[in-house]
């Protein structure tokens, strides 16, 4: 009896048991489809973040923006700027300041005259605001303004990521601007990159542009056109074109507006202007032009004589010059030069230049200027190469040597959407020896370049007058009377 009664209850237990397991189950499978539990159970699961206010962030605000527990006030630009020495003293000129041999080290306020224009509230709290901070974000019509407040401060960091910025944004926009400030500050590096940026773009695209011209001074003038490294287009002669058109925006600020043209041609000066009073001004960049070659054609000395702004005796040795080259041109003595230093070339070669739209064939050539050389040039999208070209029926002089040297550097420019110098080839300082219609490879092309491109051609056709050896002095031939009979 007891027996059966046990296995009776075993029995039960068993089955209450797995009735238990079975509804349990049927629970946490009823769960698990439950959306609401899903949710809860994701948003257990995710990681709650917010952005906490960092040190750096804290300190500008509560110590710069809102001035607590500052120990020192420094008047500038008319505003008392409530600051902390511990964090002012990043800046050498604080520093220097506040040490005991000052006699601000130990006042509880200070003056600090400003006297750059370039300075300004918002730069000067800029500034000094990012000696609170960890990093700066600078935007670019900001940044002669933060360089001029920078430099006064000393803070070398700063400096460097304005300098930076300034590099990477030079273009028609910023470009003087960029250059007097890197010349006023102490930046080379700007002032580098801003002048390369006029060297290539002032003759190609610049003088298209007033607001670049009405912002060049004489002085930076004189810079880029001595340059050896300036892109000249056509030739020399359009360094003076351009200058004609700097003159005239110059002028035009004190005189009622006008065509350039009819400005030229209805000029008052009877005497040189650039000697004028109130050319001299302006005398510098016209002085700076390379004289011998804006004599090579007769339309080009029509227009100097007109314009009447450059004195002749600034022509005069100039003419001397050119006359004497082609007197030993023509006599033979001289067949181009055969060695020159890079000074010696980069102070007296010929420059010219061309900007190709795209790529294919183009073929140009420069004669009369080469003394009856007919010099022709052709690129392809591969190569670059220079002929000596020889025809009789060409009306200028001709030069009969059988061969002839020349003096080039080529350089091929590609820019980028601001201008800048994207990439560059070019020869180096190289010498040719051409027969009569040969043809010689210059360079082939790297596969970088782009178009438009950039042509720039220097040249040295003739033997400087510096090398070449002058015939030594002769005793004078006596003199013989002959006597004649007959009359």
């Amino acid at each position: 009896m007891g027996s059966y009664a046990s296995r009776i209850a075993s029995v039960s237990n068993i089955a209450v048991n797995s009735v238990y397991r079975t509804r349990k189950r049927k629970c946490i499978e009823e769960d698990d489809l439950d959306p609401e539990s899903e949710f809860i159970d994701r948003t257990l699961q995710t990681p709650k973040k917010r952005k906490l206010l960092t040190t750096a962030q804290y300190i500008y605000k509560t110590l710069f923006q809102e001035e607590k527990g500052s120990d020192v006030t420094v008047l500038m630009l008319g505003k008392a700027w409530r600051l902390h020495k511990v964090y002012i003293t990043q800046s050498p000129y604080f520093s220097s300041m506040f040490s005991g041999c000052w006699r601000e080290a130990n006042e509880k306020v200070v003056s600090v005259e400003i006297t750059d224009p370039n300075i300004t509230l918002d730069s000067l709290g800029t500034v000094l605001g990012s000696l609170y901070l960890d990093e700066l974000s600078l935007e670019p019509k900001d940044v002669i303004s933060i360089l001029a407040t920078a430099t006064l401060f000393q803070l070398q960091s700063l400096i460097d990521q304005c300098t930076e910025i300034m590099v990477e944004t030079t273009n028609i926009k910023t470009v003087v601007a960029y250059h007097n400030a890197a010349a006023s500050y102490g930046v080379p590096v700007v002032k580098k990159a801003a002048k390369r940026w006029l060297e290539v773009n002032l003759l190609g695209y610049g003088w298209l542009h007033p607001e670049i011209l009405n912002e060049i001074t004489p002085d930076l003038m004189v810079e880029l056109i001595t340059s050896p490294d300036l892109v000249v287009m056509q030739t020399e002669f359009c360094i003076y074109m351009m200058l004609r058109i700097w003159l005239f925006i110059h002028l035009q600020k004190k005189q009622e507006i006008m065509q350039i043209e009819e400005f030229f041609m209805n000029h008052t000066w009877t005497e040189p202007f650039l000697t004028t009073e109130e050319g001299k001004e302006y005398a510098a960049p016209f002085k700076s032009l390379r004289m011998k070659y804006l004599l090579l054609h007769h339309q080009d000395i029509k227009i100097l004589y007109g314009d009447n702004l450059i004195p002749p005796d600034w022509l005069h040795d100039a003419y001397k010059e050119q006359w004497h080259h082609l007197l030993q041109i023509d006599a033979g003595k001289d067949c181009g030069p055969r060695q020159m230093s890079e000074e010696e070339f980069a102070r007296g070669c010929f420059r010219c230049g061309r900007c190709v739209e795209k790529g294919g064939e183009h073929i140009w050539r420069w004669t009369a200027f080469h003394f009856g050389l007919d010099i022709v040039t052709s690129l392809d999208t591969t190569t670059l190469r220079i002929k000596l070209n020889h025809r009789t029926d060409t009306e200028h002089i001709q030069s009969n040597h059988a061969k002839h040297n020349i003096i080039v550097k080529v350089s091929l420019i590609s820019l980028d959407e601001q201008r800048q110098v994207k990439h560059i080839q070019n020869t180096g300082m190289l010498r040719l020896s051409l027969h009569k219609n040969e043809e010689k490879q210059v360079m082939a092309l790297d596969k970088q370049l782009t178009y438009p491109l950039y042509i720039s051609v220097n040249m040295q056709v003739v033997t400087p007058f510096a090398t070449t050896e002058e015939p030594k002095p002769q005793q004078p031939a006596p003199i013989v009377m002959v006597l004649s009979d007959t009359l």
